[in-house]
Parts: C-alpha cells; structure tokens; sequence
C-alpha cells in the first residue's frame, strides 16, 4: 500500500522521506516520470534508466572492446577510401 499525497496547484508531488531514502533519491538528481497507466505514474532515477539502457545492448560489444573506437576507426577508413576514390 502506499502512502497519500497531496498534489499541489502547480501539480508538484512531495515523494515522502522514507520513500526517497529507500529509492536512493537524492536532492536536486533527475528523474523520469511516466504514465504507465490511467492515474499511474512511474518514476526512475535518470542514472538508473541510462544504466539499464546501456545493459540493453551490452551483449552486442565484444569484451575488451570500445564500440564507440571501433565506429570512429570504420569511419575515418571510409573517409581515406572516399578520398582516395576523388584522386
């Protein structure tokens, strides 16, 4: 069961302290709110969303490996053949 609150005229909610400190929200930290559902909101911690993104795609990498390095090089080797290909 949760616990009531009251929503204000700028429809802020206050999440209650015991509920912040058992989610780990600190003051001023970003969090996502989303419907979820008629009169249903959820709310993530924005680390805690970008964490669970990056695990989305983590089994595409190759261990020890940087995909983000590997992209660059691709590129930069397309750019000397476009290149070599204007000459």
């Amino acid at each position: 069961m949760g616990i009531r609150v009251l929503m204000d005229d700028r429809g802020r909610l206050s999440i209650p302290s015991e509920i912040r400190k058992q989610m780990g929200f600190r003051e001023g930290e970003s969090v996502i709110v989303e419907s979820i559902g008629p009169g249903e909101l959820r709310v993530i911690r924005l680390k805690d969303a970008v964490d669970r993104g990056k695990g989305m795609y983590r089994h595409f990498g190759v261990p020890g490996q940087n995909i983000s390095d590997e992209l660059i090089a691709d590129r930069r080797r397309e750019a000397k053949e476009a290149e070599k290909r204007r000459e």
